[in-house]
């Protein structure tokens, strides 16, 4: 399944394996996640981690809403990634990814901060799309893609102010880490697997510390 396979991508990537599908808790139905968010999901929304902890326990699924994984079947972005499809690809991606790093990091017994959360989903986006994008030979967009998900962004209309501002910070940080990551991914991209693999693993502070060091500010 695509699900699956994207998932295996994005831990093999980070050589971070979270020990469990995201198939094993995949909610499709708006309806029944509208019931599970109890009130918290994000209007208009087609993709969203529900989550809630007691004591040691963390109930979680991921929802990714079937029309749009009705618009994706028949296509494995791993073999055959379009440039149209995109947007679509990069929503399942985002859970995918919020959903790896949650677990991951619960099983490290480590805290994660939804602005966190987000941070790494735009970076996982943009470094899996690249890589992708250059090892097939029909793409030609692997330069655009920076452009296109960090220049071009909007953001849900519905989300309440706190979120928005989570969501253009944690797009400003990832775009600025990721501009400067671009150039050295150029030059030599399994290279720079090894600081990927460190800037998944750092907390919050550290990740925007490093962005502030040795990143390149985002373009005007």
């Amino acid at each position: 399944m695509m699900l699956c396979e994207l998932q295996d991508y994005l831990s093999g990537i980070y050589r971070a394996d979270p020990g469990c599908a995201v198939t094993d808790f995949l909610v499709t139905d708006p309806a029944l996640a509208a019931i599970l968010g109890r009130g918290n999901l994000v209007p208009q929304t087609e993709e969203s981690v529900l989550m809630s902890e007691d004591g040691n326990n963390l109930d979680l699924c991921l929802f990714l809403d079937q029309q749009l994984l009705d618009r994706l079947a028949g296509e494995n972005p791993l073999e055959f990634l379009r440039a149209g499809r995109l947007k679509d690809v990069w929503t399942v991606l985002e859970g995918v990814s919020h959903f790896n790093y949650l677990v991951w990091n619960a099983r490290q017994d480590r805290k994660v901060t939804l602005m966190e959360l987000e941070m790494q989903a735009e970076v996982d986006k943009f470094v899996s799309t690249w890589l992708l994008a250059n090892s097939q030979a029909h793409c030609d967009f692997g330069h655009l893609l920076h452009d296109w998900l960090f220049g071009d962004v909007r953001f849900n209309p519905a989300l309440n102010p706190t979120q928005r501002q989570r969501y253009e910070t944690a797009n400003n940080y990832a775009g600025r880490f990721c501009h400067g990551l671009l150039k050295r991914m150029q030059g030599d991209s399994f290279g720079c697997l090894d600081e990927l693999r460190h800037f998944y693993r750092m907390p919050q502070p550290e990740k925007i510390s490093h962005i502030h060091s040795s990143a390149y500010s985002m373009p005007a």
